[in-house]
């Protein structure tokens, strides 16, 4: 029995001398070469020279860890001048937003910016100017099986920002009825008031964004084709751009007789709705896609040539018509603030909507009316309820557009600039 214990106490020992000596070998076998991937991309460039890092590396499975640790060093990298007001980080492979800091301070050594890399997508350098970054950037533990390194490696650049002021159009191709967004970026500083301006096409009230200011042009359906030019004024910068406006192919449609198409009657709606084509601020309140008013079909489509019961035109159609049964919910196309609800001569009960960015939907021939001037609505709120004809028009400023676009999300009152 004795021999026995000698026995076995011997081949725990030499078995644990084994599954020693094979964790020695591994755990200082292990070295940088078993780090995860260095590269990651700033403004477009690779850092992929890491200052220093500190990596915990599991060995067999996670069961044991070695820290492998290197103290960062004072060597900068020194990089292309950024020509944009945003500079996008791209991570390595495994490593996380959470986990990755960044550090900005500028030529008089003061901090602009200290977050994460998710904090950092929404960061717009103040000015140009000469600025040095540090990134540690890396993954936490998470606990996962099998068992992935964390840590950091800690990254150190230089660089100028030299941005330049740029105007994107949502669409250098549109056709009539169409929206085009107008996008200004690159404005770093205070630039005082809002961009203003020029073009035949409309006026375009302007939205601010963290990445700069966004505004819409509607193109309606007589706009003339060919290019139109764009400029607009922000501080002491003038930008200009140039669209191209191709024609859009309408139905005709006969009229029946309209009965409440009164001198009286037209002069009220004039007074009544003229008013509200020149108006318009930096706001917006829309969200995703136009949703129609009212389940139905569409009888009269945007843009058709209409012909009066006498024969002669009638010009054309500036909204949709929609056929649709009497007390059908009508409810708003999209959110906003109640400008008008009232029961005019020529339209019956009528709505206006201010979506912002001088979008307004203007809705006529409603049964009753739910809300009143003032009220702020929300997408799909019920505004009161149908005849069995409604009609909903769209306008940027004074220019219509084709509403039926807008349930379909193009155009470029959906246009997300990058």
């Amino acid at each position: 029995m004795r021999r026995f214990f000698l026995w076995l106490f011997m081949v725990i020992l030499f078995t644990g001398a084994i599954v020693g000596g094979s964790l020695a070998f591994l755990y200082y076998h292990i070295g940088e070469e078993d780090l995860p991937p260095k590269a990651l991309t700033f403004a477009g460039q690779t850092l992929d020279k890491p200052v220093g890092y500190r990596w915990n590396v599991p060995i067999l499975g996670g069961v044991v860890w070695r820290e492998l640790y290197y103290s960062p060093g004072q060597a900068i990298q020194t990089l292309e001048p950024v020509t944009t007001g945003q500079a996008e980080l791209v991570l390595a492979e495994d490593m996380t937003e959470s986990a990755t800091r960044l550090q900005l301070t500028n030529e008089a050594g003061e901090t602009v910016f200290s977050g994460t890399a998710a904090e950092w997508k929404g960061f717009t350098f103040p000015q140009n100017g000469a600025y040095e970054l540090t990134i540690q950037a890396g993954r936490e533990e998470s606990g996962a099986r099998p068992a992935k390194a964390y840590g950091w490696y800690q990254y150190q650049c230089r660089f100028a920002v030299e941005a330049l002021p740029q105007i994107t159009l949502s669409t250098e191709e549109a056709r009539q009825g169409d929206t085009v967004a107008v996008y200004l970026s690159g404005f770093l500083g205070e630039t005082g008031d809002a961009p203003v301006a020029e073009t035949d096409l409309g006026q375009i009230w302007f939205h601010p964004l963290d990445t700069g200011w966004i505004g819409y042009i509607g193109i309606p359906y007589n706009a003339p084709g060919g290019e139109h030019a764009i400029t607009v004024q922000l501080g002491d910068d003038a930008l200009s751009a140039s669209l191209n406006v191709g024609a859009s192919s309408y139905d005709r449609l006969t009229l029946g007789t309209q009965d409440n198409a009164t001198e009286e009657a037209n002069a009220q709606f004039r007074n009544k709705i003229y008013g509200f084509y020149s108006m318009g601020n930096g706001e917006r309140w829309w969200s995703g896609g136009f949703t129609a008013p009212v389940e139905g079909s569409i009888f009269q489509p945007y843009g058709a040539y209409l012909t009066a019961a006498d024969g002669t035109s009638a010009g054309q159609s500036a909204n949709l018509t929609y056929l649709t049964s009497a007390g059908s919910e009508v409810k708003a196309p999209a959110g906003g603030r109640v400008l008008l609800a009232e029961n005019l001569l020529l339209t019956g009960n009528t709505l206006v909507i201010d979506h912002g960015c001088g979008v307004k939907s203007y809705l006529y021939h409603l049964q009753d009316l739910a809300v009143a001037v003032g009220d702020t609505v929300q997408q799909g709120q019920v505004l009161g309820h149908g005849e069995q004809k409604l009609i909903w028009e769209v306008r940027v400023g004074n220019k219509s557009v084709d509403p039926a676009k807008l349930t379909k999300t193009t155009g470029g009152l959906f246009y997300q600039p990058r």
